[in-house]
Protein backbone atom coordinates (compact mmCIF):
# COMPACT_ATOMS: atom_id res chain seq x y z
CA UNK A 1 0.00 0.00 0.00
CA UNK A 2 1.46 3.78 -0.84
CA UNK A 3 2.68 5.48 1.96
CA UNK A 4 0.08 8.73 1.10
CA UNK A 5 -2.66 6.23 1.62
CA UNK A 6 -1.46 4.80 5.18
CA UNK A 7 -0.96 8.20 6.46
CA UNK A 8 -3.99 9.03 5.16
CA UNK A 9 -5.68 6.00 6.66
CA UNK A 10 -4.00 6.30 10.23
CA UNK A 11 -3.65 10.06 10.65
CA UNK A 12 -7.19 10.48 12.17
CA UNK A 13 -6.98 7.38 14.76
CA UNK A 14 -3.79 9.11 15.48
CA UNK A 15 -5.02 12.50 16.15
CA UNK A 16 -8.00 11.43 18.23
CA UNK A 17 -5.69 9.19 20.11
CA UNK A 18 -3.94 11.96 20.95
CA UNK A 19 -6.33 14.16 22.12
CA UNK A 20 -7.65 11.27 24.13
CA UNK A 21 -4.60 11.29 25.83
CA UNK A 22 -4.35 14.88 26.56
CA UNK A 23 -7.63 15.29 27.82
CA UNK A 24 -7.31 12.48 29.95
CA UNK A 25 -3.86 14.06 31.39
CA UNK A 26 -5.97 17.47 31.62
CA UNK A 27 -8.57 16.00 34.03
CA UNK A 28 -6.31 14.05 36.12
CA UNK A 29 -4.03 17.04 36.58
CA UNK A 30 -7.31 18.99 37.37
CA UNK A 31 -8.43 16.25 40.13
CA UNK A 32 -8.42 17.28 43.65
CA UNK A 33 -6.12 14.42 44.50
CA UNK A 34 -2.98 13.18 42.08
CA UNK A 35 -3.88 9.66 41.50
CA UNK A 36 -1.23 7.64 39.58
CA UNK A 37 -3.94 5.66 37.86
CA UNK A 38 -5.67 8.32 36.17
CA UNK A 39 -2.87 9.55 35.08
CA UNK A 40 -1.85 6.36 33.60
CA UNK A 41 -5.20 5.97 32.05
CA UNK A 42 -3.90 8.96 29.60
CA UNK A 43 0.18 7.59 29.62
CA UNK A 44 -1.87 4.50 28.06
CA UNK A 45 -2.56 6.55 25.18
CA UNK A 46 0.94 6.47 23.88
CA UNK A 47 0.52 2.53 23.12
CA UNK A 48 -2.25 3.26 20.43
CA UNK A 49 -0.02 5.96 18.93
CA UNK A 50 2.68 3.36 18.89
CA UNK A 51 0.20 0.62 17.78
CA UNK A 52 -0.82 2.43 14.86
CA UNK A 53 2.72 3.48 13.45
CA UNK A 54 3.57 0.07 13.60
CA UNK A 55 0.36 -0.90 12.09
CA UNK A 56 1.54 1.66 9.41
CA UNK A 57 4.39 0.08 8.59
CA UNK A 58 2.92 -3.31 8.01
CA UNK A 59 0.50 -1.78 5.99
CA UNK A 60 3.27 0.10 3.88
CA UNK A 61 4.77 -3.22 3.42
CA UNK A 62 8.06 -1.76 4.98
CA UNK A 63 10.47 -2.99 7.47
CA UNK A 64 11.67 -0.96 11.03
CA UNK A 65 14.41 -1.79 13.02
CA UNK A 66 14.80 -5.26 10.98
CA UNK A 67 11.49 -6.14 11.54
CA UNK A 68 9.03 -7.22 8.82
CA UNK A 69 5.62 -9.00 8.28
CA UNK A 70 4.22 -10.25 10.27
CA UNK A 71 6.45 -9.34 12.92
CA UNK A 72 5.31 -5.66 12.37
CA UNK A 73 1.65 -6.62 12.83
CA UNK A 74 2.26 -8.45 15.77
CA UNK A 75 3.70 -5.68 17.26
CA UNK A 76 1.05 -3.42 16.63
CA UNK A 77 -1.23 -5.82 18.13
CA UNK A 78 1.18 -5.79 21.70
CA UNK A 79 1.12 -1.79 22.12
CA UNK A 80 -2.50 -2.29 21.47
CA UNK A 81 -3.87 -4.69 24.12
CA UNK A 82 -0.35 -5.44 25.93
CA UNK A 83 0.43 -2.04 25.73
CA UNK A 84 -3.11 0.05 26.09
CA UNK A 85 -5.50 -2.25 26.87
CA UNK A 86 -3.48 -4.15 29.88
CA UNK A 87 -2.33 -0.65 31.34
CA UNK A 88 -6.16 0.67 31.40
CA UNK A 89 -7.63 -2.58 32.70
CA UNK A 90 -4.75 -2.16 35.97
CA UNK A 91 -5.85 1.69 36.31
CA UNK A 92 -9.21 1.18 36.59
CA UNK A 93 -9.32 -1.49 38.38
CA UNK A 94 -7.86 0.84 41.53
CA UNK A 95 -11.11 2.61 40.80
CA UNK A 96 -12.65 -0.77 42.48
CA UNK A 97 -11.31 -1.61 45.64
CA UNK A 98 -11.81 -0.19 48.81
CA UNK A 99 -8.51 -1.95 50.43
CA UNK A 100 -6.15 1.04 51.27
CA UNK A 101 -3.37 -2.14 51.11
CA UNK A 102 -4.97 -3.61 47.24
CA UNK A 103 -4.62 0.46 45.99
CA UNK A 104 -1.34 0.97 47.53
CA UNK A 105 -0.22 -2.67 45.72
CA UNK A 106 -2.11 -2.03 42.40
CA UNK A 107 -1.13 2.10 42.02
CA UNK A 108 2.86 -0.01 42.38
CA UNK A 109 1.90 -1.93 39.34
CA UNK A 110 0.66 1.07 37.56
CA UNK A 111 4.63 2.38 37.12
CA UNK A 112 5.35 -1.17 36.49
CA UNK A 113 3.34 -1.44 33.66
CA UNK A 114 5.37 0.23 30.71
CA UNK A 115 8.56 -0.31 32.33
CA UNK A 116 8.25 -3.92 32.13
CA UNK A 117 6.21 -3.54 28.26
CA UNK A 118 9.89 -2.19 27.59
CA UNK A 119 11.53 -4.69 28.97
CA UNK A 120 9.95 -7.23 26.71
CA UNK A 121 9.99 -5.51 23.61
CA UNK A 122 13.95 -5.05 24.64
CA UNK A 123 14.15 -8.53 24.44
CA UNK A 124 12.14 -9.05 20.93
CA UNK A 125 14.86 -7.28 19.38
CA UNK A 126 17.28 -9.59 20.74
CA UNK A 127 18.69 -7.96 23.95
CA UNK A 128 19.72 -11.51 26.08
CA UNK A 129 17.43 -12.24 28.96
CA UNK A 130 14.80 -9.62 28.54
CA UNK A 131 12.23 -11.77 27.39
CA UNK A 132 12.75 -14.53 30.07
CA UNK A 133 12.38 -11.32 32.10
CA UNK A 134 9.69 -9.62 30.64
CA UNK A 135 7.55 -13.08 30.67
CA UNK A 136 8.43 -13.89 34.52
CA UNK A 137 7.91 -10.44 35.61
CA UNK A 138 4.43 -9.68 33.75
CA UNK A 139 3.05 -13.44 34.99
CA UNK A 140 4.15 -12.42 38.81
CA UNK A 141 2.09 -8.69 37.54
CA UNK A 142 -1.24 -10.17 36.73
CA UNK A 143 -1.19 -12.79 39.80
CA UNK A 144 -0.57 -10.17 42.15
CA UNK A 145 -3.36 -7.61 39.90
CA UNK A 146 -5.74 -10.83 40.47
CA UNK A 147 -5.06 -11.26 44.21
CA UNK A 148 -5.43 -7.95 44.71
CA UNK A 149 -8.80 -6.88 43.39
CA UNK A 150 -10.08 -10.16 44.88
CA UNK A 151 -8.53 -9.80 48.51
CA UNK A 152 -8.75 -6.24 48.13
CA UNK A 153 -12.51 -5.63 49.30
CA UNK A 154 -14.05 -4.86 45.33
CA UNK A 155 -16.93 -3.19 46.20
CA UNK A 156 -16.99 -0.15 44.65
CA UNK A 157 -17.84 -1.70 41.59
CA UNK A 158 -21.35 -3.60 41.74
CA UNK A 159 -22.16 -7.66 41.63
CA UNK A 160 -22.33 -8.43 38.01
CA UNK A 161 -19.55 -5.96 36.35
CA UNK A 162 -17.16 -7.17 39.19
CA UNK A 163 -17.86 -11.13 38.51
CA UNK A 164 -16.67 -10.32 34.98
CA UNK A 165 -13.93 -7.91 36.06
CA UNK A 166 -12.18 -11.18 37.87
CA UNK A 167 -12.89 -13.80 34.97
CA UNK A 168 -10.58 -11.09 32.97
CA UNK A 169 -8.11 -10.82 35.41
CA UNK A 170 -7.99 -14.35 35.68
CA UNK A 171 -7.50 -14.84 31.67
CA UNK A 172 -3.72 -13.30 31.44
CA UNK A 173 -2.58 -15.76 34.55
CA UNK A 174 -3.21 -18.47 32.21
CA UNK A 175 -2.42 -17.08 28.63
CA UNK A 176 1.08 -15.72 30.33
CA UNK A 177 2.09 -19.65 30.43
CA UNK A 178 2.48 -20.23 26.60
CA UNK A 179 4.56 -16.70 26.64
CA UNK A 180 6.97 -17.70 29.69
CA UNK A 181 7.36 -21.17 27.68
CA UNK A 182 8.34 -19.16 23.97
CA UNK A 183 10.60 -16.99 26.63
CA UNK A 184 12.36 -19.77 28.20
CA UNK A 185 12.87 -21.54 24.26
CA UNK A 186 10.57 -24.46 24.95
CA UNK A 187 7.50 -23.08 23.06
CA UNK A 188 4.43 -24.85 23.36
CA UNK A 189 2.23 -23.82 20.29
CA UNK A 190 4.25 -22.29 16.67
CA UNK A 191 3.49 -18.41 15.94
CA UNK A 192 0.00 -18.76 14.98
CA UNK A 193 -0.70 -21.20 18.14
CA UNK A 194 0.52 -18.42 19.86
CA UNK A 195 -1.45 -15.82 18.17
CA UNK A 196 -4.57 -17.55 18.88
CA UNK A 197 -3.93 -18.79 22.09
CA UNK A 198 -2.14 -16.18 23.53
CA UNK A 199 -2.92 -13.41 21.36
CA UNK A 200 -6.80 -13.38 20.44
CA UNK A 201 -7.42 -15.03 24.19
CA UNK A 202 -5.89 -11.51 25.79
CA UNK A 203 -7.37 -9.15 23.57
CA UNK A 204 -10.53 -10.59 24.09
CA UNK A 205 -11.02 -12.12 27.11
CA UNK A 206 -8.42 -10.07 29.55
CA UNK A 207 -9.12 -6.45 27.59
CA UNK A 208 -12.13 -6.90 25.96
CA UNK A 209 -13.90 -8.48 28.93
CA UNK A 210 -12.15 -6.21 31.52
CA UNK A 211 -13.41 -2.96 29.92
CA UNK A 212 -16.95 -4.01 29.56
CA UNK A 213 -16.93 -4.73 33.06
CA UNK A 214 -15.61 -1.09 33.59
CA UNK A 215 -17.96 0.52 31.29
CA UNK A 216 -20.72 -1.65 32.94
CA UNK A 217 -20.07 -1.03 36.70
CA UNK A 218 -18.15 2.42 35.82
CA UNK A 219 -16.56 2.65 39.20
CA UNK A 220 -15.45 6.59 40.11
CA UNK A 221 -11.65 7.60 41.11
CA UNK A 222 -10.51 6.99 44.15
CA UNK A 223 -10.81 10.81 45.48
CA UNK A 224 -11.52 10.09 49.26
CA UNK A 225 -10.32 6.92 51.15
CA UNK A 226 -13.00 4.24 51.69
Amino acid sequence: MPDTTVILILAAPALLAIFAGSFLLRRAWLLPARLPEEFALAVAWVFVVGSLFWLGVFLSGSTFLGFGAPWTWLTAAHFAFAGFGALTVTALSCRVVSSQRALSILRILVVVHPIIYLVTAAGITGIPYCDEVGAAVYEVLFVTQLAAVVCGRPTRMARGPRMLLMVALAVPVVTLIPALAWAFGRPLFDIAGMVRYHGTVNAVGHVGLGLVAFAWGRPRPQLTKT
